[in-house]
Parts: structure tokens; C-alpha cells; sequence
């Protein structure tokens, strides 16, 4: 569970960063194409590990909505 914990601490840290990027590029923190390529690694990732896909993506979605929020708030500095 810590090991979880910390990869979202530095998951979350990346998207800090990914957000000042997009702001300083002018790019919009929505990036629709990105997103579902990401979901389909996991899913396809989470298959070969027997994980059941309703919770890959309940977990991939609220992580993704969290990050939006603070790709957002960057944008917004």
C-alpha cells in the first residue's frame, strides 16, 4: 500500500510540472488523445496482470481527473 501511496505522490508531482509545461507552451491541460491511449496501456496492462478492468479504469479515471484539476489550476497561476 505505501508503494501505491508514493507513486501517486510522485505521479502527482510530474503532473506539477507537466502543467506549467502546458501552461508555458500555451496548450490546453486536456489532451483527449493522451488520455485514451493511457487508459488503453492500462487496460491492456492490467489484463496481463489478471486485474479486472472496471477497476483499472475507476482508479485511471480518478487519478486523471485529479490530475486535470491541477494541470488546470497551473494554467490558471
Amino acid at each position: 500500500d505505501r508503494n501505491i501511496i508514493t507513486s501517486l505522490a510522485e505521479r502527482m508531482e510530474l503532473v506539477e510540472e507537466i502543467g506549467q509545461y502546458k501552461k508555458a507552451h500555451n496548450m490546453e491541460a486536456l489532451d483527449e488523445d493522451r488520455r485514451d491511449a493511457l487508459l488503453k496501456t492500462w487496460v491492456e496492462t492490467g489484463r496481463a496482470l489478471s486485474l479486472p478492468e472496471d477497476l483499472l479504469r475507476e482508479i485511471f479515471e480518478a487519478i486523471h481527473r485529479h490530475s486535470l484539476a491541477i494541470e488546470k489550476r497551473q494554467q490558471e497561476m
